[in-house]
């Protein structure tokens, strides 16, 4: 017998075993699954509301070339560098 006859033979036989696994899976599945429901819900649509924002107060710093103004403590001795 050639190579190429076995395997052609070898490959046919795996087919065969794989489609035997997959039927013995599929009949002995009982098919007692839980059937799924469906719930209905009602939405109810609401108008929305009008909320009135304060807009933020920022203070404006001239552009120094990329570079931080210094930190000065407050007059109250709080604040500057590490203050937390």
């Amino acid at each position: 017998m050639s190579t190429r006859a076995r395997w052609i033979i070898g490959l046919l036989l795996a087919v065969v075993i794989g489609l035997a696994v997959g039927l013995a899976i599929v009949a002995g599945d009982d098919g007692d699954d839980d059937p799924t429901t469906t719930l209905e819900t009602e939405i109810e649509e609401t108008e929305p509301t009008e909320t009135e924002v304060e807009p933020a107060v920022t203070e404006t710093v001239p552009d120094e070339g990329g570079v931080a103004p210094p930190t000065t403590p407050k007059p109250d001795g709080t604040g500057g560098l590490g203050a937390e």
